[in-house]
């Protein structure tokens, strides 16, 4: 354990180092009409930029401790909210957030969560969560994808691309619990193709991986149907968590005090933060470091500018990165030393 926790100390520095180097490439020319523009924030609307950043991850919180308590009746919002603040810590310094979970796992342990009931806690947020996200993401793209990518660039396809990710993996978990041909299908011949495309090396491995993994995704699906008005529940709470998310860049320009170009509004501005996000879920640098901020700017700058879109991007990616970074750093230094004293 102390291995695996020291290592990271690698990986923030590579976060540190993308960072610097993609704001060298990208703001080097504009440094001073930048820095003037941030000395110009608005301090009360900088206060609603944190809020808004940091209620994005109190509602994770209350997701995470609705969903424990079907299983750990007694687990307090606290307890969520230091889960929820610690694996934001590790899905942000580790490679394509992988490190999230496992630190969920860790927290849960000394919370006295079993590891059968966290397994399955992460499962069921894990299908709610992207759900629902597929289809509010589905719902912008249906609105403004095709202006964006009609008047400004071609690079709106690796969105599109990214979206059609994301939905194959929740829609073929749904397909192969649900559809048997597909599920015998993908289990014979689609492994078969994986083997000689190259994409797959142990047959017997990949075939005892997926079928674990539709067995847990068939358990957690009943779980669903058993509690419909919970489930309800968590969905109209992610649909608000999603929302506060890709309305946060609009608070940042607020802030600033940027007027968007004619004809953008706020639903623009949605819409452009959900594209980002698309692109980002496939950058594997921890972090997404260094193509967050490049992703940000080449988007954003279609309705902003390109000087007002840089300065709206450390507004934005300081207050829902590294300030969540920060604490969840804090938070998981006092945990794990109240646990040791303890």
């Amino acid at each position: 354990m102390e291995k695996i926790f020291k290592s990271y100390a690698f990986n923030i520095l590579m976060i540190l180092l993308f960072t610097v180097a993609a704001l060298y490439l990208t703001i080097r020319d504009f440094v001073s009409e930048i820095l003037t523009l941030l000395q110009s924030i608005r301090m009360e609307w900088l206060m609603v930029v944190i809020a808004t950043a940091l209620l994005y991850h109190v509602i994770i919180a209350i997701i995470l401790t609705q969903l424990t308590r079907m299983s750990n009746p007694a687990y307090k919002y606290r307890q969520g909210f230091v889960n929820v603040l610690i694996a934001a810590f590790f899905h942000g310094i580790t490679p394509s957030a992988t490190g999230g979970q496992f630190a969920q796992i860790y927290v849960f342990n000394k919370q006295k969560v079993s590891l059968s009931d966290a397994a399955s806690v992460l499962w069921l947020d894990f299908i709610v969560y992207q759900s629902t996200m597929v289809a509010t993401v589905l719902f912008l793209i249906l609105l403004r994808f095709g202006y964006f990518f009609d008047q400004h660039s071609p690079f709106f396809i690796f969105v599109l691309f990214g979206f059609l990710i994301n939905a194959t993996i929740i829609f073929g978990l749904w397909g192969l619990a649900r559809l048997p041909r597909l599920h015998n299908w993908v289990f014979s011949r689609g492994i078969d193709i994986g083997i000689k495309l190259r994409l797959v090396k142990d047959r017997e491995k990949s075939v005892a991986f997926m079928e674990e993994q539709v067995d847990r995704f068939q358990i957690e699906k009943a779980k669903i149907s058993n509690h419909k008005p919970l489930i309800f529940k968590i969905v109209l709470l992610n649909i608000a968590r999603l929302l506060f998310y890709y309305f946060l860049p609009f608070v940042a320009i607020k802030s600033l005090g940027i007027p968007l170009l004619e004809g953008f509004g706020w639903l623009d501005v949605m819409a452009l933060a959900a594209f980002v996000s698309m692109i980002n879920a496939f950058i594997p640098i921890p972090g997404a470091s260094g193509g967050t901020e490049a992703t940000f700017i080449l988007m954003f700058t279609s309705i902003l500018g390109y000087i007002n879109a840089s300065a709206t991007m450390i507004i934005w990616r300081m207050s829902n990165f590294y300030l969540i970074m920060l604490i969840g750093s804090i938070t998981f230094v006092i945990y794990r030393y109240y646990h040791r004293t303890k």
